[in-house]
């Protein structure tokens, strides 16, 4: 059972996070907060035992990908005996200076849906928890959200950053993404893959 009221894991008839009361006088359930589907903050959202499941759930999912540095390790075996030289030092040399110089890749997509706020967000948060982009900043404004999240690093590039904006509007949301890899003049489909998946993940959670 998770506390209605700070989201965390409890049991008993108080939560010994906050010591908000868990059970009624008769000894059932307290009934969770009001709907919270047209929410747009981050902080009431996650204090929602139902959203922090559906997080919890969609986290479970995850899978563990093959990071840049382990695919070069693998590299290494089969290129170094040839030319004497390891693609990881490689690597590791030539992004510092690849991002000193700016070099980047990176990719924006914007799209608007006809669903609450609060889901969009929520499903936004589902699909980076299935993907294992760790959420690392939230920025809360009056009308919206920003989510800064960690691009693991594959084989296909080194690691970056995903921003998320949801927007409320008068009928709709809005969701802009960006993606941004340093170091990296191409990263071979990754950022439109990334993108494709996030609005992929939010029509079908939100439905």
């Amino acid at each position: 059972m998770y506390c209605h009221q700070c989201g965390a894991e409890a049991c008993g008839n108080y939560c010994s996070h906050c010591g908000a009361q868990l059970t009624t006088a008769d000894g059932t359930l307290e009934p969770a907060p009001q709907d919270w589907a047209e929410e747009i903050r981050y902080d009431v959202l996650l204090r929602q035992p139902d959203v922090r499941e559906l997080i919890a759930h969609h986290a479970s999912q995850s899978r563990k990908h093959m990071s840049a540095d382990d695919f070069l390790g693998l590299c290494d075996k089969a290129f170094v005996p040839l030319v004497g030289v390891s693609l990881s030092t490689i690597g590791a040399i030539a992004q510092p200076i690849y991002t000193a110089l700016g070099i980047r890749t990176g990719k924006t997509q914007r799209e608007s849906f006809s669903i609450p706020t609060g889901k969009v967000l929520v499903a936004a948060l589902c699909s980076l928890a299935r993907h294992g982009q760790s959420l690392n900043d939230v920025e809360q404004g009056q009308d919206g959200c920003l989510l800064r999240a960690d691009i693991p690093s594959d084989m296909w590039s080194f690691a970056g950053e995903l921003l998320v904006t949801i927007q409320r509007q008068e009928q709709s949301s809005s969701v802009e993404a960006a993606t941004a890899i340093k170091g990296q003049l191409c990263d071979w489909g990754k950022s439109k893959r990334i993108l494709t998946e996030l609005f992929d993940d939010i029509r079908g959670l939100t439905v």
